[in-house]
């Protein structure tokens, strides 16, 4: 139980540090102009965020895996402009840290999605490596070692929220 609550606080470390979800994606001196509102639903939205969460944990080296994969729910976000962010995490438990840059080089080298992403290798706030992958149309995702699991946290795009179509927050916050 603690190490659940100690990732939850984590994932919302994350959420706190990536600058209001989508807005994240622009660059800090603002040259690019913002990425206009998906018009995806949440359910949409869900299913690319945890498909890709999948996908990455996927390339976590088979013998440092230490158990199943956990594959948590997630919550609405705001976004700076407008609408809403879906962020989540899927995660292993692992023996020890992976390599992040080998682990970088294989995504880059065989995820078909690879071009997708711009993949940079960077420091958490502990110290630790941490991958950042953000894409423009698919989300921001981090990849990193809270406690024994190897965590993939994901920040989606902004998509056009309808509280008619993709119901109340309240509703999906505990999912």
């Amino acid at each position: 139980m603690r190490a659940r609550v100690l990732r939850v606080v984590a994932l919302i470390a994350l959420v706190m540090t990536a600058t209001g979800g989508c807005s994240s994606l622009w660059s800090l001196s603002g040259s690019r102009p913002p990425v206009p509102l998906s018009q995806q639903t949440l359910v949409e939205v869900k299913a690319d965020v945890k498909a890709i969460e999948q996908e990455l944990i996927m390339f976590v080296p088979p013998e440092l895996v230490d158990g199943p994969v956990e594959s948590a729910g997630g919550s609405t976000l705001g976004c700076r402009t407008g609408g809403a962010s879906w962020g989540s995490h899927t995660s292993v438990p692992v023996t020890s840290q992976p390599d992040l840059d080998e682990f970088a080089s294989d995504l880059e080298a065989t995820w078909d999605r690879a071009g997708e992403f711009d993949v940079d290798l960077t420091e958490a706030s502990t110290g630790d490596p941490r991958l950042v992958l953000t894409s423009p149309s698919l989300g921001r995702y981090y990849v990193e070692r809270v406690e024994e699991f190897l965590q993939v946290a994901s920040f989606s795009t902004c998509f056009a929220y309808d509280v008619e179509r993709d119901g109340e927050r309240w509703e999906i916050a505990a999912e």
